[in-house]
């Protein structure tokens, strides 16, 4: 009995500033972000989509509210593991991070994650979604690193900061997720007993 989790990340943000805004409040979808969620729902439509969950974070509810609409308008349930992770570069540039590989973890202590922090709280939501949904399909929507993490999971690696600056060696078709992009779980039992089969979508 397989579960199909269609993990996606929201759709592209108001960012005028150009800064990393993580967990910050108040960043909503810009209107291609809107565009770009439309499609994904024309895509997912037919997935016979049983349950929606979403990160707390505003563009992620927006996201999966639009996306909902065309899935049989179901509210989405929000969910804490699939949540932004916690780094303490919010604020900053997003040209300086990206010069330094976008590692928004090398030398982190608590309360701020490490790659292995984040893919453990991911990997206790999809273990809760396959013993609430098993054999069903569901879809969460969260961001780029909670779907870069399981992805690296499932090619059999331990993900690691500085593997997000060359994601094309580890099967992923493109550099990073692009927004409102579908990365398929096919989960037959926890991922941490065995590795899903996956893929990934874009849907515009």
């Amino acid at each position: 009995m397989t579960t199909t989790l269609y993990l996606m990340r929201h759709g592209q943000v108001h960012n005028p500033d150009d800064i990393l805004y993580g967990r910050l409040p108040g960043y909503f979808l810009s209107d291609a972000g809107i565009a770009q969620a439309r499609a994904a729902g024309a895509w997912l439509a037919e997935k016979n989509i049983a349950e929606i969950y979403c990160s707390p974070m505003e563009r992620a509810v927006q996201t999966a509210g639009i996306v909902s609409e065309y899935i049989g308008g179901m509210a989405p349930v929000k969910d804490e593991r699939i949540i932004e992770v916690r780094t303490p570069y919010e604020g900053e540039p997003t040209a300086k991070l990206a010069a330094r590989g976008w590692d928004l973890y090398t030398g982190n202590e608590p309360p701020y994650e490490a790659p292995a922090t984040v893919l453990d709280r991911v990997l206790d939501f999809f273990d809760a979604v396959i013993e609430k949904h098993g054999g069903e399909s569901l879809l969460a929507v969260a961001h780029g690193d909670i779907l870069v993490f399981p992805w690296l999971q499932a090619q059999g690696e331990t993900p690691e900061a500085l593997m997000k600056d060359h994601l094309l060696d580890y099967a992923l078709p493109v550099a990073y997720p692009a927004t409102a992009s579908i990365m398929i779980f096919e989960l037959a039992d926890s991922p941490r007993k065995a590795r899903p089969r996956v893929s990934y979508h874009c849907p515009y």
